[in-house]
Order: C-alpha cells, then structure tokens, then sequence
C-alpha cells in the first residue's frame, strides 16, 4: 500500500470555496478500527456481550445507551488512549429517505444564520445527555480526556453535530477534548453555513467523512434544498479498492457526486441500504 498524504490543496477556477479542506495525513488504518466501532453499534444491544465480529478486544465498552430510536455505544479504546463513542444508523434506510421532511433548525444561538436538519438533530439531542454523561465516566475510569466519535448513515449525521458541540467546547462535556471524528455514509448534515463553521472549528483535527460509490445517502438532503455537505470526503470507488481524498468543499464532483446515484431521486435509486463501508485495506491501492 502506497503512503498518501495531503500535502496540499490544489483549487480550480471552478470549485466552490474551500473552509474545511484537511491537510493531514489520511490514516486508513485508523479509519477501519473506526468502522469496526460504527459497525458494532448495529449488532451490540443493551445487554448484549462485546463479542461481535468487529468487536476489537482492544475496546473496553463501557455503555449501551438507546434513546428515541438512536443508538451509541461508548467505552474505551486501548489502542488510541481514547474514549469514545459510536452511534448506530437507521436499520431500514429506505424508509428513513422515504419518510423524512429534511426541515431545518437554527439552534447555536451565537450561529444564528447556521441550520442543520432538524430530525438528525432532534435524533442527536435525546442522545447527547446520555452519551455526555457516560463519556465524563469513561474518561475518569480510564484516564483519558480525549474523545473518538464514529458513526454511520443516519448516526454520521449525529456523530457530526456531536464533534461541531465538542469541537466548540461543549459546556456539558467541559475537560473533555475531541481526538478525531470519522462517518460512513453521512448524509448531508446542515446548509452552507454549517459547513463553513464545521471547517473553521475542526480545522486541526481529523476529521474524515467516508463515502462509497454505491452509497445512495450521502445524496440526501439534496443540494437544491439549501443542504451542503461538511469536508474533508474520502471516496472509495465501488469494490473499495482504492480511495480518492477530495477537495475541501465538501461538494467535489471527482467524488461521490460523480456516482448516478447523485442525480437519482431517493424513490428511484439503485440501492436500498447502505454500502459495505470499506472493505480490508487492499495492496496496491491507488490515490489521487
């Protein structure tokens, strides 16, 4: 496997302004034991043993917290000296595209032009408490006061609000510090003005948001409803065997808005889950 690094980045003439666009270093390797975490909250209950098949024995779970139909699960990882917390998506993703309004809300008071979609938030504040809470007695059981957050579909939307609160020092989580974020298959999160302050607060962190090329929900929201997605995006091509990094707009058309499925209407698409994420890291896997 070839090593990749942004070293910098190159804007046309054409792209949209850049806020977000990451300069560090793309560790897939990091970004799988992320997955294992985002794909563990599908198949650990309340309850239920840490014995799943991408359950990593370098993970302490600590809790199984459900909340409006959400699910995270948080606890500490061995292997990056972190605690964290990992939010499940929706089980049928058809049904949720079908079914969600996409409204959105205004709700950073000292953002008053800044609006995220109003369902991911309602979703991310029946569980932000609950999740505050076991995050705070993580840390102070394991000695770490740094933060991981992952999630997956519906529950990257809420892994991305919960890394925008951390990022701009949370109250509720004070003493507490965001490590790195990555999402699978996130929808679009908030307008453009959310994007340009998700760039500016997450600047210097890693901060990866994940997509596949056969992956029909980071192409809702649509655009045309004033929805804009949050960088920096790394594009996986369809057998997941190599990888694009994309600019910082967040809207890259070389990436996932190059596949069909971003100019198919959600009733009409070819795929009605969610994508494998990512498969094993696989030799020779291009960049570009």
């Amino acid at each position: 496997m070839h090593p990749f690094f942004i070293a910098a980045v190159f804007l046309g003439p054409t792209l949209k302004p850049v806020f977000g666009a990451s300069l560090l270093p793309y560790d897939e390797s990091l970004v799988q034991h992320a997955l294992n975490q985002s794909q563990a909250s599908y198949c650990v209950g309340i309850g239920d043993a840490w014995t799943c098949p991408t359950c990593n024995s370098d993970i302490i779970l600590t809790d199984v917290l459900e909340q409006g139909g959400g699910r995270a699960i948080v606890g500490y990882d061995n292997s990056i000296a972190s605690v964290f917390v990992a939010y499940r998506g929706s089980e049928n993703i058809k049904n949720w595209i079908d079914n969600v309004k996409f409204l959105k809300t205004s709700p950073y008071a000292d953002l008053p032009d800044v609006a995220v979609e109003k369902g991911f938030y309602k979703w991310y504040s029946g569980l932000k408490p609950l999740v505050d809470y076991a995050l705070l007695e993580a840390s102070q059981a394991y000695g770490s006061n740094e933060v991981s957050i992952t999630g997956h579909s519906a529950g990257a939307a809420v892994a991305t609000l919960h890394a925008f609160d951390m990022a701009r020092g949370d109250a509720a989580t004070s003493g507490l510090t965001l490590k790195q974020v990555v999402t699978f298959g996130s929808p679009r999160v908030g307008d453009e003005n959310f994007y340009a302050a998700h760039g500016a607060y997450l600047n210097s962190t890693v901060a990866w948001r994940v997509t596949h090329n056969n992956d029909m929900v980071p192409h809702v929201p649509q655009e045309f409803m004033g929805y804009h997605h949050v960088s920096t995006e790394v594009y996986y091509d369809e057998p997941s065997t190599a990888y694009k990094v994309c600019d910082g707009s967040g809207e890259d058309d070389n990436c996932s808005n190059s596949s069909p499925q971003a100019t198919a209407p959600a009733s009409t698409t070819t795929s009605t889950t969610s994508t494998p994420l990512l498969a094993p890291p696989a030799a020779d896997t291009t960049h570009t």
